[in-house]
């Protein structure tokens, strides 16, 4: 409960201070959405050695490596997971989703994945990418996403670029 929440009850205004709860109904999204996430990282879990190693050799398909699938093809050095929802498209969430990269963070599938990449010696990160409207704002029609854009969630894993380059210069000696 917020402090201006508390303080409107105590003074009576008990009316107003129901308009800063928060919907019933938020707390339960945003943790039916915490699971669902929780699950897709379990995914990521499963196979990020296997992911791993397909992107050393450059054959992980990355959307800016067109080379991807051909023999010549250079690990970029990073793995990029965009959150997905159960459809298999990108998890779009409303800026006024409680959902944020802290309660991410917190899941146990996130945590078990950091601990086993920090074993390994490599960096996860978390990113919230906002998605602002299209710019386009007519004289009939302003820009749809302004008061509540969406937004999604990246996990970028990267750390073996150095590596990729120490084995390459130990070959060429």
């Amino acid at each position: 409960m917020s402090f201006l929440q508390k303080l409107l009850e105590k003074t009576g205004l008990v009316e107003l201070a129901s308009i800063f709860k928060p919907p019933v109904d938020d707390e339960e999204i945003r943790q039916k959405t915490l699971d669902w996430i929780n699950h897709y990282i379990g995914s990521i879990l499963e196979r990020i050695d296997e992911d791993i190693q397909t992107e050393k050799l450059g054959f992980h398909p990355h959307p800016e490596n067109r080379q991807a699938l051909n023999e010549r093809a250079d690990s970029l050095g990073y793995l990029q997971y965009i959150m997905e929802d159960k459809a298999g498209k990108r998890l779009e969430l409303s800026q006024l989703n409680l959902v944020s990269c802290n309660s991410i963070k917190m899941t146990d599938n996130y945590v078990k994945l950091k601990e086993k990449l920090n074993d390994d010696g490599y960096i996860i990160e978390l990113k919230e990418i906002d998605i602002d409207g299209d710019g386009v704002e007519t004289y009939h029609e302003i820009d749809e996403y302004i008061d509540d854009f969406d937004r999604y969630f990246v996990i970028t894993i990267s750390g073996w670029s150095d590596e990729a380059l120490q084995n390459e210069s130990k070959t060429l000696t």
